[in-house]
């Protein structure tokens, strides 16, 4: 993991409001846990975190039977809160939730994020951990999809931030939780032809636009952002993978083209490698690889495992030989005979 020099990380507290009275000893273990993990892992993150007083702190950790009014009045100034639970909940609204147990790694993820929730911008996000330049687009060609893939798992909608160019020209505006974006029309189109690269911009907190350009999904903006990042696969993904999609980007914003319709569509169906994909829906190995990143960037590719793969694909067999015997029977039926 690359994390930022010490003198350029984020100094962050946390207030951990421990239980008063006899309570569930895992409560204690968690708690334990929890400061722990931020001890050991000290100077790793790419905040610098500690245990410090409620009265300094910048993120309030508790457990999920303290009732201390404290808590209340910490929520009503939305700063940020972890709530510490001993068994999965679904009836839950605390976006920041640890189950006990929960491993170190769970907690490492939970520090980054809530880092992003405080500053409200890519910063957390990025190799050096400070705001996407020029020079970081050099490096990593995947720094604008991952922060999209980020901002949407925090679902701020509150915020919004602001990229400008290297003049700080305003280019777009991008909702925390990078469901809407908005930009000149000209600048939507260099995006959607693969014109713009959005590593060369600087994100920043802003204020929302003011201007008279309707809002546009933020779908769009992560299919054509990952469509034209690379002709590679993005870092996430491997050559030999299966991948299915859970779902369909909305094809209406986005006007595919044939081949990125034929991918997604063979994806649908049924799961596939690269080479799988390549064959089935005829195109060439760039645009499968660019249509797989842009489903990635999307958030609706799925992997599956082997066996996954191979049942997903017998199951389709079956089906369509299931409606081949039916079609067959009822021809006999009508007496219609063999399809000529």
């Amino acid at each position: 993991m690359n994390v930022p020099d010490a003198a350029a990380r984020p100094d962050r507290r946390i207030a951990l409001m421990k239980p008063i009275g006899a309570v569930d000893e895992r409560i204690t273990h968690a708690l334990q846990l929890m400061e722990s993990v931020v001890w050991a892992f000290h100077g790793t993150t790419h905040a610098t975190w500690r245990m410090g007083p409620l009265e300094s702190a910048d993120v309030l950790v508790f457990h999920e039977g303290n009732t201390d009014e404290r808590i209340a009045q910490w929520k009503s100034q939305g700063r940020p809160i972890v709530e510490i639970a001993v068994q999965s909940r679904l009836d839950s609204d605390t976006p920041n939730l640890l189950v006990y147990p929960f491993r170190a790694a769970q907690v490492l993820v939970l520090l980054d994020r809530l880092e992003t929730q405080l500053t409200g911008t890519f910063e957390a996000l990025t190799p050096a951990g400070s705001m996407m330049s020029s020079a970081s687009a050099h490096q990593d060609p995947w720094s604008f999809v991952e922060g999209l893939r980020d901002l949407r798992s925090v679902q701020n909608s509150e915020a919004w931030l602001v990229g400008r160019g290297s003049a700080r020209t305003p280019i777009l505006w991008l909702r925390g939780d990078a469901a809407t974006y908005t930009a000149e029309p000209v600048t939507v189109q260099a995006i959607r032809r693969g014109a713009l690269n959005p590593n060369s911009l600087s994100l920043e907190k802003g204020l929302a636009p003011t201007g008279g350009q309707a809002p546009r999904s933020g779908m769009e903006l992560s299919w054509f952002t990952g469509y034209h990042a690379s002709d590679r696969l993005a870092p996430a993904l491997t050559i030999s993978t299966s991948y299915r999609i859970s779902s369909w980007p909305n094809f209406g914003l986005i006007r595919p083209l044939p081949s990125q319709l034929r991918v997604a569509a063979g994806l649908s169906s049924a799961a596939a490698d690269l080479s799988a994909i390549i064959k089935r829906a005829g195109v060439t190995a760039e645009e499968a690889t660019r249509t797989l990143n842009a489903l990635y960037a999307c958030g609706v590719l799925i992997g599956v495992s082997p066996a996954e793969a191979g049942g997903a694909v017998s199951t389709n067999a079956r089906q369509r030989a299931g409606l081949a015997k039916l079609l067959a029977s009822v021809r006999k039926h009508l007496g219609l005979g063999a399809r000529s």
